[in-house]
């Protein structure tokens, strides 16, 4: 059996920021074109969670209220477990949730119930959309801020980050919790993924001015393809770097994308 895979950051101590400079295009990385877009995002904390599901253990979710705990998805478990383990998280905190597929665990279950000719229950119903997530976490949380939700195909973590660093941008005083949930289709939907199995997973980063971590992100037009792309999911990619420390490259079919951590901190599996 698959075990657990639970990893965290410690908390960094704050400090001031400075931003990186924009990587030169001819110096991207070896097989690119050029850069389409280069940015980095100071990180205070970060969690990822990985869960097979032949497991019985659920995965904690903090202090959630027991009336919304019995509403979550194992998914949405899985993404408020990473989400609420880069806690404590600050009182008005935006979101940005993605996933590639969202709640299609639940969704196929409600298409196979109009099948049979039963109705949609209201609550999986409203619980199926793909902003359901964070919104429990909201209600949960008390607070109102801004909730952006993203789905991109293989590409959805990374344009999640830069719609983060977008809003950061904007706004850099103002917190920022992007959540990233991954779990595979019903078999009945063929490969939708790379994903190499059935294991779901959860990766939170919680962006925040002042943080001196810093993850930057460079995303790459190539200029050839390998024969064979690399099956890797590309949170296992930028995984990687968060654990390793360093360079990863992950290459998708429409854009290569390039992640760089820099951090003092040490990383704790938990």
């Amino acid at each position: 059996m698959r075990r657990t895979a639970l990893w965290s950051s410690e908390a960094v101590p704050a400090g001031e920021s400075t931003p990186l400079p924009t990587v030169p295009a001819h110096s991207a990385t070896a097989g690119s074109s050029r850069t389409v877009a280069h940015w980095a995002l100071p990180v205070r904390r970060w969690a990822y969670r990985q869960h097979d599901a032949a497991s019985a253990r659920k995965p904690e979710v903090g202090d959630i209220d027991p009336m919304l705990r019995r509403r979550l998805s194992p998914l949405a478990r899985l993404a408020l477990s990473a989400a609420t383990a880069c806690g404590p998280l600050p009182p008005k905190c935006r979101v940005v949730y993605a996933s590639q597929h969202g709640e299609i665990q639940r969704t196929t279950q409600m298409l196979d119930a109009l099948v049979r000719g039963e109705p949609p229950s209201p609550t999986a119903f409203s619980l199926s959309v793909l902003n359901a997530t964070p919104g429990v976490l909201s209600i949960a949380r008390d607070d109102r801020s801004a909730i952006n939700a993203i789905a991109a195909l293989d590409d959805t973590l990374g344009y999640a980050l830069l719609d983060a660093w977008t809003q950061h941008r904007e706004a850099p005083d103002s917190p920022l919790l992007v959540i990233y949930a991954f779990e595979a289709p019903p078999a009945c939907f063929g490969p939708t993924s790379r994903q190499i199995d059935d294991s779901a997973s959860a990766l939170a980063l919680l962006i925040e001015s002042g943080a001196t971590a810093r993850l930057t992100c460079t995303m790459h037009l190539p200029t050839a393809r390998e024969a064979h792309a690399e099956r890797r999911a590309q949170c296992q990619s930028l995984v990687t770097s968060l654990l390793e420390g360093g360079s990863d490259l992950w290459r998708g079919e429409r854009h290569d994308w390039q992640w760089e951590w820099h951090e003092d901190a040490r990383h704790a599996n938990v």
